[in-house]
């Protein structure tokens, strides 16, 4: 306990540099936070539950005003939601009534539990006929309603499990040596969002079997960590999520960095120490020792938790005592090979002989209950869940009394054991003992709250050395939908950090670590950003790195770092090879152009990478600008077997100074025989190394301006959060879904728009200057030139249909010609090209046919039907 004692002192450290984002939020997350305390504190010892009261700012919290108005609002809510779904004229009868044959169910239910009292009175009562929401008794597997939701994201137990698990809020049972009195139907656990071990596993067990799972609902007993949800004992890497980065290593780069700078600065010239040469191999067994000797030591401090964790449970006078409900998942479908149990609270796996388990009273499904008739000494260790054994497993119904049976009748290991009176009354045994349908209405998701994930949209867990804060979709302003807050522990020199996961952002902005210790900020983000902005870094407030992604930049820019008086610049797959800049900067008081923000530059370097079109004595590998000295060096690539470079520095010439007076560069050649340039070459090389520095110059002046740039735009954005709704989101978009009946009247609407934007006579009355009253000569042209129209566009129709067919038909006896007179020579690709050809041919002019013989039925009836349209035209009836 002393370990866990100490975590409310180290997570104050770790909260202090929250977002204020997390300050505005309408005081949603305390709630949580003070929902999973309660679940957390239900110890019966007097003791706190092993992280009560963890939470920051606690104290502040107890006396607010505001947090127990929130409390009382969301109890009415919570009541008046229960209350509305209690009303029976919105469920169907079989949630208040029961049927004749759940009647004679619960009496043979009834009759097995007296004899299972007196056969054995000092086992617990089984869990059996609770009564339902409505206080009506209902026998428990017919409360198990196998359904399959329409989500393929919950078709595996563990993604199913875990959103039960995020889903519901948990209530521990109250006593906890008592079984439930009450055993509400899934659907309305699913509605109320909260219920204690036996609504999640009957919840649980319903979508398992529908989605085709052999899966149990376990009554039994475990430890107190268990049945109160008490987490605090379990790292949460076990759970999948990540480590922390930690701070070991980056401590002993930052100290090995710094003393490397205050050496250069004391120091201007220092001589290289002599390289220390070592073994390889050496290297790996160091480092093998070492992550052996911290594993052993990992190895100790777990079994030093497990045993106070195990003193702490011995304390517990309720020790195997505690009632809890589990699933259990057997193997023969779904691909299962071995059994093993899901803690549905949680959405954990457990081998079926874990020691958080201590005891099974019972099994039960939507096909028969069994109950355990093995003592279970040690815990599960050595318990058989072969159902199917009855001599281990007392079966209640003889409906079903094999595992993951779907409607059999009696089992066949008992029919050699029936007596002849049992024979004669097996048909009225049969009728009685058949499993009623289930009562529950079908278990519906929705989508909103598929998305949803966490009661009222968050949820919070505490662990050994994290606190796990989970968010839905769009249910934070920021975006935000999981925060990691691991604990400080000093004894591994780590001093804690916030992960943070966002989602939806407008700015692209995907995960963020935050490092109290050290005042470091990280943060990632996906492509799409204007600048290709892929990581940003920030130490104390400044900017120290910058990731890009480089195939969105058409600089290649891959990273910045930025130090206190440097900047580095990499890059990669540029066509001009370069691969590295840098310059560095000093202070200076005199204002001017070049030093606006108090810094000028003093030097600058750029490396590139080989070329293989240059010789390597004219491919430099590095230049640098020495401004303040106005000197320029330029060191080449190392030729094929040298160990030095060649180099050459130039003295940067005056305003006035000529090519002539100018100063010879210090050069130096590895290879002797080359014949040296000449001074005119020199004097262009050097104008071309002046040139490429006015635009190094510029590349970083462009640079700043683009980090001041990116700097500027997330000082906004993390001011003003915008979130994005994707177009497939059907929720937040309003999209209304059009059923079929909308969108055959849709249809017929827009096809009458377009008959009436449509006049078939417009081409005829154009030429008519007073259209509205023609003579009669007037409106008989018209007739006859529009029944021309038709007869002729007819006519041309049939006519184009005619010649594609004469087309088809005469390339089709061409071929067929020259087959028969090529047959004998004709390879087998011919052939099989030849029988292609037919094939289509023949099913082209049989189209063809139809068509023409269709075009000449309709024609007249087209005909007839526009003579008809003219003569009850209004506009074409003579005055």
């Amino acid at each position: 306990m002393a370990d866990v004692e100490q975590a409310p002192q180290e997570i104050v450290v770790v909260e202090q540099p929250l977002s204020t984002d997390e300050t505005n939020e309408n005081t949603l997350a305390p709630a949580v936070e003070v929902e999973s305390a309660e679940a957390v504190e239900v110890d019966d010892q007097g003791e706190p539950a092993a992280n009560a009261g963890i939470t920051p700012h606690s104290d502040a919290n107890d006396g607010d005003a505001h947090e127990q108005f929130y409390l009382e609002q969301k109890e009415k809510r919570k009541k008046a939601l229960q209350q509305q779904l209690l009303d029976k004229s919105k469920v169907r009868p079989s949630y208040y009534t029961c049927s004749k044959k759940e009647t004679i169910v619960l009496q043979y239910v009834e009759n097995f539990n007296r004899q299972y009292v007196q056969l054995y009175p000092g086992r617990k009562d089984l869990f059996l006929c609770p009564f339902n929401e409505f206080d009506v008794k209902k026998f428990v597997c017919t409360s198990i309603r196998p359904t399959q939701p329409a989500f393929k994201e919950l078709y595996d137990y563990r993604s199913c499990a875990k959103f039960i698990a995020d889903y519901l809020t948990y209530e521990p049972l109250d006593p906890p040596h008592e079984l439930p009195s009450k055993l509400p139907s899934p659907t309305y656990t699913l509605k109320v969002q909260c219920g204690n071990c036996f609504d999640y596993s009957v919840l649980l067990v319903s979508l398992l079997r529908g989605f085709g799972y052999d899966a149990y609902v376990v009554s039994g007993y475990a430890t107190r960590d268990i049945t109160i949800v008490d987490e605090t004992k379990t790292d949460s890497d076990i759970i999948g999520i990540p480590s922390p980065t930690g701070m070991t290593n980056e401590k002993k780069d930052e100290s090995t960095n710094n003393s490397q700078q205050t050496d250069n600065q004391n120091s201007k010239y220092k001589m290289k120490p002599p390289r220390m040469l070592k073994s390889h191999f050496m290297i790996s067994q160091e480092e093998k020792s070492k992550a052996h000797a911290l594993k052993e030591l990992e190895n100790k401090r777990i079994a030093l938790e497990k045993e106070k964790a195990r003193l702490i449970e011995d304390d517990d006078e309720l020790k195997g005592l505690r009632i809890h409900a589990w699933v259990m998942v057997l193997p023969g479908k779904r691909e299962i090979a071995e059994a093993f149990f899901i803690e549905s609270s949680t959405g954990r796996i457990y081998s079926t002989d874990n020691e958080n388990y201590l005891g099974v009273e019972s099994v039960f499904s939507s096909t028969n209950y069994w109950v355990n008739m093995q003592v279970c000494y040690d815990g599960l260790k050595g318990i058989q869940f072969d159902l199917g054994d009855n001599s281990k497993w007392e079966f209640v119904l003889l409906d079903n009394t094999q595992p993951g049976a779907m409607g059999s009748k009696s089992g066949d290991k008992n029919e050699d054991n029936v007596s002849d009176d049992d024979e004669e009354n097996e048909d009225e045994n049969l009728e009685i003992l058949d499993l009623p349908p289930s009562w529950v209405d079908r278990i519906t998701i929705t989508k909103e709250q598929f998305e949803s994930k966490c009661p009222s949209g968050s949820k919070t867990m505490l662990y050994r050395n994290a606190r796990v804060e989970t968010f839905a979709e769009y249910h934070r302003m920021d975006g935000m939908i999981s925060r990691y807050t691991f604990f400080a522990e000093e004894a591994r020199e780590f001093y804690g950090e916030i992960r943070e996961l966002f989602s939806n952002r407008k700015d692209k902005l995907r995960e963020r670590i935050r490092i109290p210790y050290t005042g470091k900020v990280h943060e990632f983000f996906d492509p799409g950003r204007q600048h290709g902005l892929k990581e940003h870094i920030i130490i104390e407030g400044s900017t120290t790195e910058i990731h890009f992604f480089p195939t969105s930049r058409s600089d290649g820019l891959m990273k910045r770092v930025q130090a206190q008086n440097k900047v580095i610049e990499y890059f990669i797959e540029r066509e001009d090879k370069l691969i590295y800049r840098s310059v560095t900067y000093e202070q200076s008081d005199v204002y001017s152009d070049d030093a606006k923000d108090g810094r000028v530059i003093t030097k600058m370097t750029e490396k590139f990478e080989r070329n293989r079109e240059l010789p390597a004595h004219e491919d430099p590998a590095k230049k640098t600008y020495f401004v303040k000295e106005e000197k320029i060096k330029v060191i080449y690539h190392l030729d094929d077997g040298r160990i030095i470079p060649s180099y050459r520095e130039f003295k940067k010439p005056n305003a006035d100074q000529k090519a002539s007076s100018l100063e010879a560069p210090i050069s130096f050649e590895v290879n002797q025989l080359i014949k040296p340039p000449k001074k005119q070459h020199l004097y262009g090389q050097l104008c071309n190394l002046m040139r490429s520095e006015q635009s190094c110059i510029q590349s970083i002046k462009n640079s700043d301006r683009e980090v001041s740039e990116i700097l500027q735009a997330r000082a906004a954005e993390e001011k003003d959060v915008s979130l994005v709704i994707s177009v497939y989101d059907t929720i937040r978009n309003n999209t209304k879904i059009i059923n079929e009946e909308e969108k055959e009247n849709h249809k017929g609407e827009e096809e009458e728009s377009k008959t009436a934007d449509l006049d078939y006579l417009s081409p005829f009355l154009v030429n008519y200057t007073n259209q509205n009253s023609l003579g009669r000569s007037e409106t008989v042209a018209i007739k006859d030139a529009c029944l021309k129209s038709l007869k002729e566009r007819l006519i041309e129709k049939a006519n184009i249909i005619q010649g594609r067919l004469e087309e088809v038909t005469a390339e089709y006896q061409r071929r067929q010609l020259a087959y028969s007179r090529n047959a004998d020579s004709m390879t087998v690709e011919e052939t099989d090209e030849y029988v292609k050809f037919c094939n289509d041919s023949l099913f082209k002019i049989q189209i063809l046919e139809k068509r023409l013989a269709k075009h000449k039925e309709a024609a007249p009836e087209k005909y007839i039907e526009l003579d008809a349209r003219l003569k009850a035209d209004a506009r074409l009836k003579s005055t």
